[in-house]
């Protein structure tokens, strides 16, 4: 769960393991919680959920949106890029066997 470290002045800090982090997001989302309630049953400072739940917690559904919408322009870019390349080809082609029936 948790290990000590020794941060900058000396001072002793407990460092989180990722599934610790990921856990307490997941208890505060799934019994809707607010962080300050949960950092009390956890044991956290609630400005460190507030964080983790920001970096593991669900995307806003505008977030989700518009990830979606930036996967959807990448894969059309790709679908371009190729097809640009096969018209190409083809032109190409088309040329060469013009050039051969003459």
């Amino acid at each position: 769960m948790t290990k000590k470290a020794v941060g900058n002045a000396g001072k002793v800090y407990k460092k989180y393991t990722e599934e610790f982090r990921r856990d307490a997001v997941r208890m505060i989302e799934s019994e809707g919680l607010t962080t300050a309630e949960a950092g009390r049953r956890l044991g956290v400072n609630a400005n460190l959920l507030r964080k983790w739940r920001q970096t593991y917690g669900k995307k806003s559904e505008t977030q989700a949106a518009q990830s979606d919408l930036e996967a959807e322009v990448r894969r059309l870019r790709d679908e371009n890029r190729r097809l640009l390349m096969e018209r190409e080809i083809l032109k190409k082609a088309a040329a060469f066997f013009a050039n051969e029936k003459n």
